[in-house]
């Protein structure tokens, strides 16, 4: 008889809990409520999960509380939530295994992560699947087995293999009813024990009193109910089972909620009173589909989880209210683009090589004035693989959205005007498809001319001129096998010269201003691009700094060239190398030696935001060869290093992250130079004794002069702006801080000709 203790190794582990950061003063979550995963209820509030998030919404004050990787939850998917009344915590389960306690109080986040990181468990086999609360013991139903909680001293006690021969089997459900735990498994029946026997480890005193495979197990109207694979629910009485339901359709849901038993399907949601009769039904939510994963009954309502439609809300028969907080469409972010007002989010994907299948159709997101207008795919004429969005500089309510599949969408205050593809412009479409149209991005020149790739085309470069009218640009010497050249991102320098990323081709470059077309790739002497089994590695983004250097990123690292337009000059040197810096050694390495890199942006200050596709996001000084800031999961709130796109607010610095489980955005306070100082402010002012920050100036022209005096003229900090913005540590000359009192703060414009004068309030 083999018997399994884990007492010791969970009370060991105890030290390990931690208490997650609370990452909100600099930090901004921006991630969807749409597709509702699990629903719990109180008596006045309903909880509900969504992918990686959770939120609190009052049915009293009709008011929502979001629950993010900012305040500290993981990231990781979530696959179930609990509430606990009687000690005013709610707790989040993890497809991987993790725990996380909230507290109602405090909104304090504890990680448990016995279950995730226990190595005897097979990775597969972690998964929380339910709660059960009884007596301050927390039953939680995993892949293994259960595992208890005390939910009063907040330790994990026992765990109980109650497979055959102590194997770990999946556990759905548990109920206890009568001193007795039934428990629901996807292979071995549904075992019972008595709750009170001291030794429920011991695998032999869980027996097999209903066999088959089971999903769920509840005690309600004093019976036990059990949801077979099948999906006919069963009353059980003595070892017999009597049919109660045979639902039809794939259970999703089955619990005891509001007084009710509450049954969600594929295609129906049904409630039962306690005797037994059918409370409610739902099979249609206002001529949507009906994709429902959860429900709940509280408060005389039901509230049902939808997979795109968010939380509802019943006003009456079958009519719904959506009451998620405000998003974007999808957490699976694939391209943003920022302006001064404006954030636009794609949802689009190919893969690194390019390929768009299987295609996808997703709509559009925008974040205007902090609102957000989600754009529903039926009303972009079902254009699928929105990959891309490059609004108007001379229009902001203009723009247009590449599909790597359907061609150019031209949209103006949100609406359709136009999808050109090759049925009523030059687009082309793929070699073995006409109506593939893959245009992978776009941009503007000076002139407001757009210039966008099409690619796999003859003609990959192509320009939509200030008239209207479509042409083909001649860029033969860039694009050498153009039917076998995949294409896909596009920039401009402030020469409006053009470059594109390919596959394995290199760079096309072109110069409008001679015709000419170039080629940056490997054949180029001067030209060092990381290895890779192809003789050009995959060009993954490229970026235009503040210097007009060409930054590139790669599926194998980072290059940079000094001096892009060189391309077109046979006579000119043409350099594209690595950056060099320094290890904590001392030894010289290759900044981001082959990292996949997925998308490059420049700061204010001409620092570099380079994200990763498994590694966060870097952040780096102008030349590079110093590191800022590393973004991870282990040290900010960015829910996976999976990032796919960065865009920079000019106007405010806010760095937004798109990754593949969600948009957050960090306050880097740089901003883009201005015209004129007639923005200028310092922030927070006064400095209160209780503040620790730093002190923000901004509102500056780029190379301003930057000086703070005391109220005598003592020089206390001197520094030139890079950008539109300044960071005081409220310091003199960084050694120590300043006394209390009123600081002149006496800007000089680069030119020596706007001065202007403020003032900063240090209360110490």
């Amino acid at each position: 008889m083999m018997i399994m203790k884990f007492r010791l190794l969970f009370i060991l582990l105890l030290p390990g809990i931690l208490m997650s950061q609370d990452f909100s003063e600099r930090w901004e979550g921006y991630f969807s409520y749409y597709n509702i995963t699990d629903l719990d209820e109180s008596e006045d509030k309903i909880y509900a999960a969504s992918e990686n998030t959770y939120f609190v919404y009052d049915i009293t004050t009709q008011t929502t509380e979001k629950v993010t990787s900012i305040q500290g939850l993981s990231g990781d998917q979530i696959s179930k939530i609990y509430h606990s009344e009687a000690y005013n915590l709610t707790c989040i389960g993890y497809e991987n295994g993790l725990l996380q306690i909230v507290m109602d109080n405090n909104q304090n986040v504890f990680t448990i992560v016995d279950i995730r990181d226990k190595v005897s468990i097979s990775p597969n086999n972690k998964r929380i699947n339910n709660f059960f609360e009884f007596d301050g013991i927390l039953f939680i139903s995993t892949d293994f087995g259960i595992a208890e909680y005390n939910l009063e001293t907040l330790e994990f006690e026992d765990s109980f293999f109650i497979g055959t021969n102590g194997n770990q089997i999946q556990v759905n459900q548990i109920t206890i009813n009568e001193g007795k735990i039934f428990a629901a498994t996807s292979t071995e029946g549904i075992k019972t024990a008595n709750a009170d026997d001291p030794n429920l480890i011991d695998f032999e005193n869980w027996q097999t009193e209903y066999s088959g495979n089971w999903k769920g197990v509840v005690t309600f109207s004093n019976s036990i109910f059990g949801l077979r694979s099948n999906n006919t629910i069963n009353r059980l009485e003595n070892g017999s089972l009597n049919l109660f339901n045979a639902v039809g359709s794939n259970v999703t849901g089955f619990k005891v909620s509001g007084g009710q038993l509450v049954i969600t399907a594929a295609n129906q949601v049904l409630a039962y009173n306690a005797e037994l009769n059918l409370e409610a039904f739902f099979d249609q939510i206002e001529g949507d589909e009906f994709n429902i994963n959860t429900s709940v009954a509280s408060s005389s309502s039901y509230f049902l989880g939808h997979a795109s439609l968010g939380l509802l809300a019943t006003i009456s028969g079958n009519n719904f209210t959506e009451i998620s907080p405000e998003g974007p469409l999808l957490n699976r972010i694939f391209h943003l683009e920022s302006s001064s007002t404006d954030l636009w989010v794609t949802f689009g994907e190919y893969d690194q090589f390019l390929n768009p299948f299987p295609i996808n159709q997703r709509g559009l997101s925008r974040l205007s004035s902090e609102n957000w207008i989600n754009i529903d795919v039926d009303e972009l004429n079902n254009a699928a693989e929105l990959s891309d969005v490059t609004i108007d500089p001379n229009n902001p309510e203009r723009v247009f959205v590449s599909s790597f599949f359907d061609g150019l969408l031209e949209i103006e205050n949100n609406e359709l005007v136009q999808k050109y593809n090759s049925s009523n412009s030059l687009i082309e479409g793929v070699p073995s498809n006409v109506n593939d149209n893959r245009i992978g991005a776009s941009v503007f020149d000076s002139q407001g001319n757009l210039y966008f790739t099409n690619s796999l085309s003859e003609n990959q470069l192509k320009r939509l001129n200030t008239n209207g009218s479509f042409e083909n640009v001649e860029a033969s010497d860039g694009f050498l096998n153009p039917t076998e050249t995949s294409s896909a991102k596009i920039i401009a320098d402030n020469n409006d010269n053009i470059y594109v990323a390919t596959t394995r081709e290199g760079i096309p470059a072109y110069n409008p201003n001679t015709g000419e077309s170039a080629l940056i790739s490997s054949n180029v002497q001067g030209v060092d691009f990381p290895d890779t089994f192809n003789e050009n590695p995959n060009i993954t983004a490229l970026e235009i700094d503040l210097n007009s250097r060409l930054w590139i990123g790669t599926q194998a690292g980072l290059r940079v060239m000094s001096n892009p337009a060189a391309i077109f000059d046979e006579n000119a040197n043409v350099n594209v190398f690595p950056i060099i810096i320094e290890d904590v050694d001392g030894l010289p390495q290759e900044l981001l030696f082959e990292q996949f890199i997925t998308d490059i942006a420049t700061d204010g200050a001409n620092n570099k935001w380079i994200a990763t596709a498994d590694s966060g996001v870097f952040q780096v000084s102008p030349n590079g060869r110093e590191i800022l800031n590393i973004f991870n999961v282990n040290n900010s709130p960015l829910p996976t290093n999976s990032v796919r796109t960065i865009a920079i607010n000019p106007t405010t610095g806010e760095v937004f992250l798109g990754t593949t489980a969600g948009l957050l955005s960090y306050s880097s306070r740089i901003t883009s130079g201005n015209d004129t100082l007639e923005n200028l402010r310092a922030f927070p002012n006064p400095v209160r004794p209780n503040y620790n920050g730093l002190v923000t100036i901004d509102g500056l022209i780029d190379g301003a002069n930057v000086k703070i005096t005391d109220v005598t003229g003592n020089l206390v900090f001197e520094e030139f702006a890079s950008g539109g913005t300044l960071l005081w540590d409220t310091r003199a000359f960084g050694k120590h801080k300043v006394a209390s009192g009123v600081y002149f703060l006496v800007v000089t414009g680069e030119d020596q000709i706007e001065t202007k004068v403020g003032k900063i309030m240090i209360i110490r």
